[in-house]
């Protein structure tokens, strides 16, 4: 069996009278992309943001790397190896493309307790995450220039932008919250090979998207949610034939 990079564990969110997540168990393993469906309002974002810290759960555990994560902030969690992207761009719209990928990195940063102070310093750093940068948009296609504004990039751009950040930071745990949005196909296909070399790599991926075609073509296994519950979970191949993720997504009569 491969190593479990991140073990979710009956968990259960509550936002007022919603009941988000109930009782949800998930494992991402490594050299593995698993897959997260469900129609909307199914919990998704909330597992993700519980997953990344941004949302700490009421009930349940999270661990991730062989370590209990539950009640450890975002940022320390990125700094053992988990990286996300956001369904609605987690970018400085302000800010130009070497600063927004630069900032991606900060899990990487180690300027030390005086680092920040002495400058020679910081450009080195700086230098080194910038090369790792240039790498990353080079393997997303991204041609503009490194000082253009990426709220002035359209949104298939920034997208590519974002999820070169990501990979330039090289986490073991990836969690993409619709990374196909704003993508056209030769873009999609980009995104394709990225997940590729995540697995071979060994790394584990977490991918959420409403492009269930996208999500069945690349993934090793499947979850799907319905109402904040684990209705399914096994491969893509069974997904496809499963009565409950029939009706889920298309209605009890098809």
């Amino acid at each position: 069996m491969t190593e479990v990079l991140l073990q979710v564990r009956n968990a259960h969110m509550r936002f007022g009278g919603v009941h988000s997540l109930r009782g949800v168990s998930i494992n991402v393993r490594q050299g593995r992309i698993t897959g997260l469906i469900g129609p909307n309002g199914a919990g998704k974002t909330t597992l993700f943001n519980v997953a990344s810290g941004l949302l700490r759960l009421q009930e349940g555990s999270v661990h991730a790397f062989g370590q209990d994560v539950t009640r450890m902030a975002a940022h320390r969690r990125a700094r053992l190896g988990i990286g996300r992207s956001f369904q609605n761009l987690g970018l400085l719209a302000g800010e130009n493309i070497r600063v927004n990928t630069l900032a991606s990195q900060f899990a990487n940063a180690s300027y030390g307790p005086l680092g920040v102070q002495l400058p020679r310093r910081r450009e080195r750093i700086e230098a080194g995450l910038w090369t790792e940068a240039q790498k990353a948009l080079a393997e997303f296609d991204v041609c503009e220039s490194p000082e253009a504004l990426v709220g002035e990039l359209s949104f298939g751009v920034a997208r590519r932008v974002e999820l070169a950040g990501l990979a330039a930071r090289r986490p073991r745990l990836l969690l993409l919250d619709e990374p196909t949005t704003g993508l056209d196909t030769a873009e999609t296909e980009i995104l394709k090979k990225f997940l590729r070399r995540q697995r071979e790599a060994g790394r584990g991926v977490l991918v959420v998207a409403h492009d269930v075609g996208f999500v069945l073509d690349m993934c090793d296994e499947v979850y799907v949610l319905a109402e904040g519950s684990v209705i399914f979970h096994g491969t893509p191949d069974e997904a496809r034939v499963d009565d409950d993720v029939v009706r889920s997504f298309l209605g009890k009569s098809a």
